[in-house]
């Protein structure tokens, strides 16, 4: 899916690569969304909303999360707290390596799908290796809910229950998909990945810092349409519309700060135009 620039709307500002602002001008008054996109593993995400969110002091702060990740947020927040650096490991990346070995080789043994036990076991380990590079998965997420408590602002979750997203991407992959996607394997003819996705990983951190553009996050959808369209829709598309209904239709207050993947902006402030679009011809 494509989508119309907004370049031109009077309800969508692109304030940076990062930042829109969202405005849905109403007969009870201007209602403005800070829309901020993120890429998850990136330590000057984290950074950005928390700057933001002092700056605008919402009452409300939609997260691209569901109450269940929410909860493991929040739990993950008070085990911070507690634990001292003497609690970490002598060799984080000895047991990284161990432990990846053993989800997917457990991702065949227990009688489930396998695809289920891969696909974890994939996620688990991409995420794991973020954070044995110092970037910390979710950590806009876990800013966002500090700064949300501290100002007292309303946290709404926006996002499809986790299981439901990770349900319905099952249902849409084969095996094939899955060995690809543990692999690295790409099926061609297609576009290519977005610069600095197709080279070495010496400095991940900067990798996510080149791709944290609209051009870059563009090519990285279509790259995804194409390598995987059903898992695109579910991950992408179909969350998109759920996210942009939650900012609509559940957050209080004239101020409200969102914090998505950069990669589900484009398709929110899409949405949200033409949500404004009908509510102005419903009031006329």
């Amino acid at each position: 899916m494509t989508y119309a620039t907004t370049a031109t709307s009077p309800y969508v500002t692109h304030a940076t690569e990062t930042l829109s602002i969202l405005r849905s001008s109403t007969v009870v008054g201007t209602h403005e969304v800070y829309l901020v996109g993120t890429a998850h593993v990136s330590a000057e995400s984290a950074r950005e909303v928390r700057e933001l969110m002092r700056l605008v002091k919402p009452t409300s702060v939609m997260v691209e999360l569901c109450d269940e990740r929410l909860r493991s947020m929040r739990e993950k927040l008070a085990k911070n707290r507690a634990q001292s650096d003497s609690d970490h490991s002598s060799n984080p990346r000895g047991e990284f390596v161990m432990q990846a070995v053993k989800d997917f080789a457990g991702a065949f043994g227990g009688g489930g799908d396998a695809r289920d036990g891969l696909l974890g076991a994939a996620m688990k380990t991409m995420y794991g290796f973020f954070k044995l590079t110092g970037l910390e998965p979710g950590g806009e997420f876990i800013v966002a809910i500090e700064e949300a408590d501290r100002l007292g602002a309303d946290i709404v979750c926006g996002d499809r229950n986790v299981r439901d997203t990770l349900r319905r991407v099952r249902e849409k992959l084969t095996f094939t998909d899955v060995v690809n996607i543990a692999t690295g394997h790409e099926k061609p003819g297609g576009p290519p990945p977005p610069p600095g996705m197709d080279g070495e990983f010496g400095d991940v951190e900067k990798v996510v810092e080149l791709l944290k553009t609209r051009a870059a996050i563009a090519q990285m959808r279509e790259f995804m349409r194409y390598q995987l369209p059903d898992v695109a829709r579910v991950f992408v598309d179909e969350r998109d519309t759920i996210m942009t209904d939650a900012i609509v239709n559940r957050c209080r207050g004239e101020r409200v700060v969102a914090v998505v993947g950069m990669a589900h902006m484009d398709g929110i402030e899409h949405y949200w135009d033409l949500a404004q679009k009908r509510k102005r011809l419903g009031q006329s």
